[in-house]
This record gives structure tokens, sequence and C-alpha cells, in this order.
């Protein structure tokens, strides 16, 4: 809708529930996507991440991640949080036994959000 337009006194009248995706779509809080890396020394079932990214999923004491598994079914699991500062805050780190578990490899994306 061009200014000139409003100007002449037409308006395009556009129902509510027409209103484009984009600004119907919230962002959701406390849910994140990162990389999962493998590191030795990290018992089963903790999880370390950053502290910022502890803020920004709201500091819970446990984690989902939710590994996809193709177009019908996903994994998750739930870990205990240990914040370390020395954790990229675009990364998490757990145990390799536990990647295995949820059959993903070592830096693969994953959703990481608050345990429900």
């Amino acid at each position: 809708m061009s200014g000139a337009e409003v100007e002449r006194g037409r308006r395009l009248l556009v129902p509510s529930f027409l209103t484009p995706q984009q600004e119907r779509k919230e962002p959701r809080r406390g849910e994140r996507r990162v990389r999962a890396r493998g590191i030795e020394g990290i018992d089963r079932g903790f999880v370390r991440i950053s502290a910022e990214l502890h803020e920004a999923l709201e500091r819970p004491a446990e984690i989902e991640i939710v590994v996809p598994g193709g177009s019908t079914h996903t994994r998750r699991e739930a870990f205990k949080v240990v914040v370390d500062s020395k954790v990229p805050s675009s990364e998490i780190h757990m145990s390799r036994d536990d990647m295995r578990a949820l059959g993903v490899a070592d830096n693969t994306v994953v959703t990481v959000r608050r345990k429900l």
C-alpha cells in the first residue's frame, strides 16, 4: 500500500486472521539450538553449559535435550546442569556415552530447553 493511496482516503481492510505469519510468530522462551560436543571427564546424566545459556534458559536445574530423528520421531532426554565459564555459549558439553545413547555425533545441532 503506497502513501498516495492513504492520502486519497483509500484503506485496505485485512481481517485479523489473515495477518502475516512473521507477525504472529513469537520467540520461544527457554529454548535454544546449540551444538553438542562429546568431552571426556563428564559424568553420565550431566551437561556443562555456559553461564550465558544458563541465564537464557532462566536458570534451570535440569534441561531437556531434543534430537531430531527424522520426520516421525524425536528423542528427548533430561540432564542435570553444571554451569562452566569455559564452555562457549553456542555449545553444550556432555559425556560421549550420553551422546551415543541419544544417537548423535560430535558437533551436532540439538535443541536445549528447560525441563517441562
